[in-house]
């Protein structure tokens, strides 16, 4: 790491170039968040999690490292991977894309609703402690996303297929109905454009807080 920057994980380095676009002001200056948007977050960096975890499957405890937890590296994998296992028995079946997935699973958890219900919370401002307590819920989503990827490489794979490639209209349409805030159309990409990007990403943060993991990861 560095000694001139302060050692803030990978979820909340990307979490920065999007998060002030998403934050709004009441008529009191206030700042907020949309309940509909941090959960859209929450997706995309566990989705980003899995592919990550998926192409690092057989490098994780240099991912690990990437997260300050020091000799307790064991007990953070396994933690985080039972998450992972408890989150895809809950959801009680295959999943087909990261978006319905993610959002669905977080609103049972955290809020005791269901799928159907987001539209109507979806607008939910989260002022101060709240959508703080809000944002650590998605940059946690990252970790688990890369468990996920790693113990389930094939399904993630099939996941992004489906959701990029094989019925992404169908799958961007399911989610936008549901209030899940995506742009109109899907993104016209593959697995493999996908994993370039979130590996692009990936390198800005290991180049800049950890170095000492960039030829371990295959970044140089």
């Amino acid at each position: 790491m560095s000694s001139d920057r302060l050692p803030i994980g990978l979820p909340t380095f990307l979490m920065l170039s999007i998060l002030p676009r998403m934050m709004e002001r009441d008529m009191l200056g206030r700042m907020y968040i949309r309940l509909g948007r941090v959960l859209t977050l929450s997706a995309w960096l566990y989705e980003t999690g899995a592919v990550l975890g998926r192409c690092w499957r057989d490098r994780l405890p240099m991912v690990v490292e990437m997260f300050e937890v020091e000799s307790k590296r064991e007990e953070f994998t396994l933690f985080w991977s039972k998450e992972a296992k408890r989150r895809l028995k809950m959801y009680g079946r295959q999943p087909r894309s990261f978006p319905i997935f993610v959002v669905e699973t977080d609103l049972q958890m955290f809020t005791g609703k269901k799928l159907k219900d987001l539209p109507k919370i979806a607008d939910k401002k989260l002022h101060h402690k709240q959508g703080q307590r809000w944002l650590e819920l998605a940059e946690r989503a990252m970790i688990e996303g890369i468990m996920f990827g790693s113990m389930f490489p094939d399904l993630t794979r099939a996941m992004l297929v489906n959701q990029y490639q094989k019925n992404a209209k169908d799958s961007w349409k399911q989610a936008r109905r549901y209030g899940i805030t995506l742009s109109q159309e899907p993104p016209q990409t593959t697995v493999a454009d996908k994993e370039k990007e979130c590996i692009a990403m990936a390198h800005d943060y290991v180049v800049e807080y950890h170095p000492g993991l960039i030829h371990g990861l295959g970044l140089a």
